[in-house]
């Protein structure tokens, strides 16, 4: 999957990568080793929805693109902010995605709660602290064997309620990974 990466996917995620080093505040954005573990995960993922909430400027997306074709899926993700939506939109179409990955402008919460069986799930939204939020609405509608990935749970703030939710959680069963801002693992059993 990673060896064939296009030269213009590879170009767009090199791209995107400068331009998070340079404006990380405006442009969250996971590292390439995340992006990776996400591609992984997802092609692990059982039959069903593949969602992302909060595509920023598609990075994650294209990742995440690269499982949905394989597996024959597509995508979904959704991003409140306007300005993100347009770049991941035009990030994905340049990078040859758009027939695995569809970008829509809404809210995380309204968009989760309309599937009912999903395969995977990232969760990258903001304040991160919704995230806790998110996982009660995603575990439920996960098929066995279903993922959810939470970013961003020990930076900036650590979330330790919702850590500690999530392991102690008998629908699941979860890692915290120590990637540069934590993720949280999770697999529906």
């Amino acid at each position: 999957m990673f060896h064939d990466i296009s030269a213009d996917m590879q170009q767009v995620m090199r791209a995107l990568e400068e331009q998070v080093a340079r404006d990380q505040p405006s442009l969250r954005s996971v590292s390439e080793d995340v992006g990776r573990c996400l591609a992984l995960l997802a092609m692990s993922a059982p039959q069903g929805a593949f969602i992302e909430l909060g595509s920023s400027g598609g990075y994650s997306s294209l990742w995440l693109s690269l499982a949905a074709r394989a597996k024959g899926v597509t995508l979904t993700t959704v991003d409140l902010n306007e300005k993100k939506v347009a770049l991941a939109r035009e990030n994905v179409s340049r990078a040859g995605a758009a027939g695995s990955v569809e970008v829509f402008h809404g809210d995380a919460f309204d968009f989760a709660s309309r599937f009912d069986s999903i395969a995977f799930c990232f969760s990258d939204i903001e304040p991160p602290e919704l995230n806790a939020k998110i996982y009660e609405i995603i575990v439920p509608r996960l098929a066995p064997g279903g993922w959810i990935v939470v970013d961003n749970v020990t930076s900036p703030r650590y979330q330790k309620q919702f850590i500690e939710r999530a392991h102690s959680d008998p629908r699941v069963d979860c890692v915290l990974l120590p990637f540069p801002k934590g993720d949280l693992i999770c697999r529906k059993c």
